[in-house]
């Protein structure tokens, strides 16, 4: 019974550090990042071109979590109504500007959880 009280502790331990995911290991998918074309182009594209977007604006928030981003985006964003659109939108968003910097795409959508979000850290684009 003691080695089962000791041993459990350390797997807990062991869950607790897992590193966090990134950016580079394809958080979003194709349709998402297609999704987020469209909104870029009905609403973003306003104010913000998608070179904007691209290089020293991902490089800016590497080694922030994806859901620092998400948050800073959904509170300020679009200017004239921020956090008018649903937070799977703004999910959408974030996977087109990690498609334009070249980041892979995956198999899994990306979470609007901001929680979840929290976990992955951004990682500059690969090229």
């Amino acid at each position: 019974m003691l080695a089962i009280a000791t041993a459990l502790p350390t797997s807990a331990q062991e869950a607790q550090v897992a590193p966090p995911s990134s950016t580079r290991e394809g958080v979003y998918t194709e349709e998402q990042a297609e999704r987020g074309k469209e909104i870029m182009r009905d609403i973003c594209a306003e104010c913000h071109m998608d070179d904007e977007f691209m290089g020293t604006f991902i490089k800016s928030w590497a080694g922030a979590s994806v859901g620092d981003l998400f948050e800073e985006v959904s509170t300020k964003m679009p200017e004239d109504r921020p956090g008018s659109m649903r937070p799977r939108e703004y999910a959408q968003v974030l996977a087109y500007i990690f498609q334009l910097n070249g980041l892979p795409a995956g198999e899994v959508p990306m979470s609007s959880s901001i929680e979840e979000l929290r976990e992955i850290i951004i990682e500059g684009s690969q090229g």
